[in-house]
């Protein structure tokens, strides 16, 4: 399949989502250029994740927020826990969180299946009356907190776990200037807002004249109107966050 035929996308996915996408795109006829605009760091507070995987036996329900929030935990989850308690039940927000679980060997209860994000997961019966329920929340650093105060809300017991930081990396950006100035990026990829954003940080002056113009695929109605208030003036929304709907994204033209 040779869909993407010589459109020549710009991945700012973080790794290792960032490759698969590449990969995908390269093998459907398309010209990726990886670009990871958010780099991952260990939690800023140690202690209190150590102590809060150690208290996950306790919990009805683990939330995990994506999939850095498995990658960045299972290693201290499974450590201390080679079997969590039968009556501790698991939801991810979207498929691939899903699917890091599966591959960690954590069984998954819960998981929308279209709305991927933390207003699916709200959605879901399994949280509507979650009065006294004890519910750990896996996220990053300054991430959305809509689950944990909505849950809240309802009566649940929170415990937020920070698993890992998020970072503007260290690139260099000459190679992605030298193609905007070229004009050989049709596409921008960003999953996130943070994503968006560190773009924008990251070319520049230099690069934002261009990158500015250069239809964005973003993951929802929500990241889209962040987005065009940072000044991207062509914003394309996907289906949900999978990658076979960003690739059918930059099949579209409109």
């Amino acid at each position: 399949m040779n869909d993407l035929q010589d459109l020549h996308i710009l991945v700012t996915r973080p790794e290792p989502q960032g490759q698969e996408l590449c990969r995908q795109i390269t093998a459907r006829g398309g010209q990726a250029i990886n670009f990871p605009v958010i780099a991952f760091s260990p939690p800023p507070d140690l202690c209190a994740f150590t102590s809060g995987i150690a208290a996950l036996g306790d919990q009805d329900w683990l939330i995990f927020i994506s999939p850095q929030s498995v990658h960045a935990s299972t290693a201290e989850i499974t450590r201390v826990w080679p079997r969590l308690p039968d009556r501790v039940r698991i939801a991810a927000t979207g498929a691939g969180t899903a699917k890091a679980l599966r591959d960690a060997g954590l069984k998954v209860t819960a998981c929308p299946h279209a709305d991927w994000s933390s207003e699916g997961i709200l959605a879901m019966p399994e949280f509507q009356s979650v009065g006294g329920q004890k519910i750990a929340v896996l996220r990053g650093q300054g991430g959305r907190e809509l689950i944990d105060q909505a849950l809240a809300a309802r009566g649940a017991r929170i415990m937020t776990i920070i698993a890992y930081e998020r970072v503007l990396p260290r690139t260099d950006v000459n190679p992605v200037l030298a193609l905007l100035r070229e004009n050989r990026i049709d596409v921008t990829v960003c999953t996130s807002f943070e994503g968006a954003r560190n773009l924008k940080t990251l070319l520049g002056e230099a690069g934002w004249p261009f990158i500015r113009k250069i239809p964005l695929i973003v993951m929802s109605e929500r990241i889209k109107s962040l987005a065009q208030d940072l000044g991207f003036q062509t914003i394309w929304v996907t289906r949900n966050a999978s990658q076979a709907a960003i690739l059918e994204r930059c099949r579209k033209k409109d």
